[in-house]
């Protein structure tokens, strides 16, 4: 039988992320794993992808609609052993309250938020708690979720602490639980773990298939693997996780068209953030994706259309600037009326120039005042990105279409997107807009080249 649950906490920075990995690669040595990141996150799928051997699937209740979450979740278990999906923030952190629709208890879910996932699926939970500084607390922690779970109809099926510092920590945490009949505790992650990853400003720091860094990576997984192998009960998460649903009552999922244009997209270590719905999405209405590497190629491969998604130029600016011959296909290109669909890194790519401050400006006490480097880009759009030491932007974004893009052959004109970037976007000249969010405009229109901040999920308009 399928074991499928959701691993989420009290809070971000509890361990989800590095309990997830650990457990997918654990568990892919000997089970067919299939994992999923609740929220508009590339990162940790690109993790999830590596540790476990699968794509990972982004699954946002916000985004994607209730019937597309469980499209993609049914539709991707049906040849998995065990199915893990990694939560966003704290388990009922989301958007806002949803006023027009009710749960089995009369609460309102909460869009966007791992709780909602969970109630769509009828997914038990699995919970990380930092214990660091923690022992009988942990039994009003567990309690207050216990009691919010059942509100929203929701099972809390099994606790694993974090930063457990003996076992002796963890026999006074288990003795909490057990006294008041609270949910198990599964096991524990042992307090200052040998094995951490990087971080940057994004969260964790995308690892790319192929490259040193992917080895690195790979070594640290099967560490992690062989730690919590030797401090979780896996029979008795597989156990306590046994899942029944089945999504028979959907409707299958689209099939593609037979391919009559050719897309571009950019991939690679600068340009690595994408949906795997929206580009599934892209083959069922006749687009042949094609992938290709600002950093590495020369020339574009022959398509009618590029996509260019977000990701790290800033990282390797030096790098895209140096490849003159892809800058200047780029420019041709979009010169020549071909179709550019560009999101965030994809939308700085487009601008004349990248300004980054020398490393050694975020040591300097006044880091406005730091002499900073320019970078020359595809020129497309008349304009200068520069990368900011702070976050300018985040959060979901809804609104309507002045002009739609190429691709976009749904008869709604209204969107759904995220945004998030420490980048600013100068323009030197006026362009056309073809967004409208909250009566102002967005984005930018030029030629037929539609960039914008957004990360847009389409899939389940086609």
């Amino acid at each position: 039988m399928l074991s499928a649950f959701c691993l989420t906490a009290p809070n971000s920075g509890e361990g989800k992320t590095t309990l997830a990995i650990g457990l997918m690669r654990l568990l892919a040595k000997k089970y067919a794993v299939q994992a999923f990141k609740c929220g508009p996150d590339y990162i940790d799928t690109s993790y999830h992808k590596i540790a476990g051997g699968n794509t990972s699937y982004n699954l946002d209740s916000w985004l994607m609609g209730e019937k597309e979450v469980a499209q993609t979740f049914y539709s991707q278990i049906k040849t998995c052993d065990i199915a893990i999906v990694e939560g966003v923030m704290g388990l009922f952190d989301g958007k806002k309250f949803d006023e027009q629709k009710q749960t089995k208890s009369n609460l309102p879910p909460i869009a966007g938020s791992t709780a909602h996932i969970a109630q769509i699926l009828s997914l038990p939970l699995i919970m990380v708690i930092d214990c660091k500084g923690m022992a009988q607390s942990i039994r009003a922690i567990v309690r207050g979720f216990q009691s919010e779970c059942q509100d929203y109809g929701l099972t809390l099926a099994g606790i694993i602490a974090n930063n457990v510092g003996s076992e002796k920590h963890y026999a006074m945490l288990n003795e909490s639980l057990q006294t008041w009949n609270l949910p198990p505790l599964l096991g524990y992650i042992p307090k200052n773990l040998s094995v951490s990853f990087q971080e940057r400003q994004l969260g964790l720091t995308h690892i790319f298939p192929n490259t040193k860094e992917n080895i690195i990576f790979e070594n640290k997984l099967d560490e992690l693997a062989v730690i919590l192998s030797e401090h979780i009960d896996i029979d008795k998460l597989l156990s306590a996780t046994k899942y029944s649903q089945n999504g028979n009552a959907l409707p299958p999922a689209k099939s593609c068209k037979k391919p009559t244009k050719k897309i571009g997209i950019a991939y690679d270590e600068a340009f690595c953030f994408y949906y795997p719905q929206n580009l599934e999405a892209l083959k069922r209405i006749g687009y042949d994706c094609r992938f290709f590497s600002p950093l590495k190629d020369k020339k574009l491969p022959h398509v009618d259309a590029l996509y260019l998604g977000g990701g790290y130029p800033e990282i390797y600016a030096d790098k895209l600037s140096k490849n003159t011959m892809m800058c200047s296909a780029v420019k041709e290109f979009a010169e020549n009326y071909g179709n550019i669909f560009a999101e965030c890194g994809g939308f700085m790519y487009l601008c004349s120039s990248l300004c980054i401050k020398k490393p050694e400006a975020h040591r300097q006490r006044n880091i406005e005042q730091a002499k900073p480097k320019m970078y020359p880009l595809c020129n497309v759009i008349e304009a200068t990105a520069s990368m900011g030491t702070r976050l300018k932007s985040l959060g979901y974004r809804q609104g309507i279409f002045i002009e739609k893009p190429f691709f976009w052959k749904s008869d709604k004109n209204e969107f759904r997107g995220h945004e998030f970037h420490w980048s600013d976007i100068e323009l030197s000249k006026n362009y056309a807009p073809f967004l409208e969010i909250d009566k102002k405009t967005f984005g930018i229109r030029y030629k037929n080249v539609f960039a914008s901040y957004l990360h847009f999920y389409f899939a389940h308009l086609f």
